[in-house]
């Protein structure tokens, strides 16, 4: 049902042929949902509706953005995080495309101003995916954005995180620690839950016992051998109900996506003090030292506790990891080392993507056609990994902090005398290592966070 199969044509590549796959409306019954996938079937925009998804999950891509203007709909796909135009569709194209979606995802295709959410799932070849659809009136008409998440998770490890292993060591170690905070952190949009979960997967939960605190309306998805306890805000229920009772038998481990209000805080930072408890939680910030300043001012009352109890933080920034296929090697000029601070002789080769030639050139000397990369499409890169930042928090930081509060570049230049890393300085490890490029390093430096 809902079969979209389309041959690849011989000059293209692999990456290009459009997937079989099957929408399964969610929002109905089974046999409602028969009845809304024959009836979407008969509208004319049922193909370019399959086609714009077909054609997004063979590109990798994770979003879908549709603009729609005056006269026509803007399409974009984000791959790997980044934006890529794809062909406009005409007006009364697009909109037979959009009134197929919003009636396969249960939404209202007569309403164009008012913000509208629905949900479906799609059964791919050797893949499954969660479809969300947003779609919000603005100023020039209209704006729809397909989310596609993937309904099995495609990082499960550490490794697949890009962590490298000396890193991984010092994770595990400051996971399984006992007594003191872990705090994980990352710009937002850069992976922050997906590193949450394969860490909290990655942690030693066998010999102690892990349990959380999450609002029922908005928990995660549940971790292997982390007691999930909930709290309903809607029927009146506080976090410090649940957590009084949760302390009540003595876990060994707090997980905590957010510290809710000032009494749980206040809890869990004499559970650390008195009965050497380890608390793990998250918070989005750009790198460990603006993590560490966000906690500690939002915690003002407490904020030298605070400080005393948190031991480590981690950040980390998504970026395309150069295809295997087609990245090209190249030798780095004495200039390019010395900035990137790499000592010379140090590294004989980096790696940079591999860029097509313009249309017209596209052919070698014999006439034989220039193809894109069938891995990457031609984008030189395939996938993101994560850089990662790691600060442990001993006493001599704690002084700095306290010293300088108000000036974090001064924190981390403190921290860069004590050994600490920064992100720029672990990127220049992905660079050296082949992972990434050193176009690719730039283009998230100067991204704003």
């Amino acid at each position: 049902m809902g079969l979209l199969r389309r041959k690849k044509k011989a000059a293209e590549p692999a990456a290009s042929a459009l997937p079989a796959f099957e929408i399964k409306p969610t929002a109905f019954s089974k046999a409602e949902g028969q009845g809304v996938l024959i009836a979407a079937r008969q509208l004319p925009g049922y193909a370019t509706a399959l086609g714009l998804i077909g054609a997004a999950i063979a590109s990798r891509a994770d979003r879908i953005l549709m603009d729609f203007t005056a006269n026509a709909a803007v399409i974009r796909f984000r791959i790997d995080g980044v934006w890529e135009n794809n062909p406009p569709l005409d007006r009364p194209t697009g909109d037979g495309a959009l009134v197929v979606i919003k009636k396969l995802l249960n939404m209202n295709p007569n309403e164009r101003k008012a913000r509208q959410i629905g949900k479906c799932a799609i059964a791919g070849v050797g893949s499954d995916w969660l479809v969300e659809c947003t779609s919000q009136g603005v100023a020039a008409g209209e704006r729809v954005l397909l989310t596609l998440d993937p309904k099995k998770p495609v990082h499960k490890t550490l490794d697949d995180l890009g962590m490298r292993p000396a890193l991984q060591e010092k994770f595990r170690e400051a996971m399984n620690a006992k007594g003191g905070m872990v705090v994980l952190s990352a710009p937002a949009g850069d992976g922050l839950p997906t590193t949450w979960r394969v860490g909290l997967e990655a942690a030693d939960k066998f010999v102690s016992d892990w349990v959380s605190l999450e609002p029922a309306n908005d928990a995660d998805p549940d971790i292997i051998n982390v007691t999930a306890n909930l709290f309903d805000a809607a029927a009146g229920q506080l976090p410090q109900e649940v957590l009084n009772k949760v302390m009540l038998k003595q876990p060994d481990v707090l997980v905590m996506p957010q510290f809710y209000n000032d009494q749980v805080m206040q809890t869990l930072l004499d559970a650390i003090k008195t009965d050497n408890k380890h608390v793990i939680t998250r918070i989005i910030a750009k790198d460990p030292i603006e993590a560490l300043l966000q906690l500690l001012s939002a915690n003002r009352k407490v904020a030298k506790e605070l400080l005393m109890a948190i031991e480590f933080v981690t950040s980390q920034r998504l970026v395309r990891r150069l295809c295997d296929t087609c990245k090209q090697p190249f030798a780095p000029s004495p200039q390019m080392l010395q900035k990137l601070g790499i000592p010379p002789g140090r590294v004989e080769k980096l790696y940079q993507p591999y860029i097509l030639p313009p249309p017209e050139k596209r052919a070698d000397e014999k006439g034989n056609a220039i193809l894109p990369c069938p891995t990457c499409g031609g984008r030189g890169y395939f996938g993101r990994v994560a850089i990662f930042e790691m600060l442990t928090v001993n006493d001599d930081l704690r002084k700095a902090v306290l010293q300088f509060a108000k000036e974090p570049d001064k924190i981390r230049q403190y921290a860069k005398k004590l050994g600490h890393l920064s992100f720029q300085e672990e990127a220049v490890l992905s660079v050296a290592l082949g992972i990434t490029s050193v176009q690719e390093l730039q283009r998230v430096m100067t991204a704003k966070t």
